[in-house]
């Protein structure tokens, strides 16, 4: 065998260096769980899925509740420490381990423990900032909560997100169990990867993403639902289902008076569909990290974190996705990809369901217009937003003109007045 000896340019010049003298590149792939529980009842002592979620659970655990939730209702810490009371071993009880065909020596079962109950600010308040991630992740190390141990968090997205990201810093990583008590939640949020918090005047400017250790979807939660919320998250419904299922888009065109009178034997289906074709997109779409430029879930995006920003975030997160579904539905007409029949047919479903297509920022032009940037930024990579072709199809766009969106804008102000 023949060795070559590296050679140097060092001599030509000593400050560059041509040769690698070493590179090491190896694809390695990491896999996660993502598990998920429809259950009523889910804080019941001995509910099923709450004992699946924490069966690989051991030691310490802390508990934080929106405080929405919490004033609805007052007897849900109670709750959950009966929850966890109902998974304590028997007195004695132990747990075999068979290794290689031997007995190893018994020890005893470790079942989670409840170390600390907290209540912390529904919506987007919890997400100024750092201020609630750091609470967290420091309640994590003040009761001795490791990676074997977890974080649960019951409420809306915006808990979710802000008690997900102090739980995600925490140990580099504490397993999270999200308990969505909204629409928003059980139909988009709480089925995703992503959780963090508002910072620079932008939505989500700092957060990571991180794999829920469970999820425990609860509709019973959804009855004390202020009706504004109740409505919002359906925004995410048309959303899914324009981007990949006519069927469920016509069944929101055929259901809209149910949907808006509450009834859960209506509602129930359409959620959970919405929640399977979110969580689908995230664990079968090939990126569930975001690696890539290709954003397809982020249809009305751009400008709904926008305007949520502009409004200090006086605008709902649902409502202003509402808003931003009817702005690129004439952004797409006025670019040739969508029939204006089809955009006034989703400003027809969206009004139907009580949904805003209209806010006075959409005037705020140049600064609107900034989203897109923003956007960019925050998704990585090169520009690429969906637009529609047709119910159930779209194309990635990767460039908007100032004059297309003026006219969407117009259009959508005519519509709305």
């Amino acid at each position: 065998m023949n060795a070559t000896k590296p050679t140097h340019n060092a001599e030509k010049n000593p400050n560059v260096n041509t040769q690698l003298d070493l590179a090491w590149s190896t694809s390695c792939d990491v896999a996660f769980q993502h598990r998920v529980w429809w259950s009523d009842h889910v804080l019941a002592p001995g509910n099923a899925a709450f004992a699946a979620a924490l069966a690989q659970v051991h030691g310490q655990c802390v508990a934080f509740i929106d405080s929405g939730v919490a004033q609805s209702w007052p007897e849900i810490a109670l709750q959950l420490m009966g929850a966890f009371a109902a998974l304590q071993p028997a007195h004695g009880d132990t747990t075999s381990h068979l290794q290689h065909g031997a007995v190893a020596a018994t020890t005893p079962t470790v079942a989670p423990s409840l170390a600390h109950v907290g209540i912390i600010p529904g919506g987007e308040t919890c997400k100024e900032g750092l201020k609630y991630a750091e609470h967290v992740a420091k309640i994590c190390f003040d009761h001795g909560v490791n990676r074997h141990g977890a974080v649960i968090a019951i409420g809306g997205g915006a808990v979710l997100d802000a008690v997900g990201f102090g739980a995600a810093i925490a140990h580099r990583g504490v397993r999270m169990i999200r308990i969505p008590t909204t629409t928003l939640a059980q139909d988009d949020s709480a089925m995703g990867v992503k959780c963090g918090v508002n910072m620079f005047e932008q939505k989500n400017a700092l957060g990571c993403f991180a794999a829920p250790w469970a999820v425990l979807c609860d509709e019973h939660f959804l009855s004390t639902l202020p009706i504004e919320h109740w409505l919002g998250g359906f925004s995410e419904v048309v959303k899914i289902a324009l981007l990949k299922d006519p069927h469920l888009f016509e069944q929101l065109e055929s259901h809209a008076m149910g949907i808006t009178s509450r009834d859960l034997k209506i509602a129930s289906p359409i959620l959970r569909r919405s929640a399977w074709l979110h969580r689908e997109h995230i664990v079968r779409g090939g990126d569930p990290f975001e690696v890539g430029s290709a954003r397809p879930l982020d249809h009305g995006h751009w400008s709904a974190h926008r305007l949520e920003a502009l409004s200090h975030f006086a605008v709902p997160h649902g409502q202003a996705v509402s808003i931003g579904i009817a702005l690129d539905a004439f952004l797409a007409v006025e670019m040739h990809l969508l029939d204006a029949s089809v955009a006034t047919r989703i400003i027809q479903l969206l009004r139907s369901l009580q949904l805003p297509i209209w806010h006075p920022l959409l005037e705020a032009g140049e600064e609107l217009f900034a989203g897109l940037e923003q956007f960019r930024q925050h998704l990585g990579g090169n520009f690429a937003i969906p637009l529609l072709t047709s119910i159930g199809a779209s194309r990635e766009v990767t460039r908007i003109k100032a004059e297309d969106f003026r006219k969407a804008v117009t259009t959508l102000r005519t519509l709305a007045s």
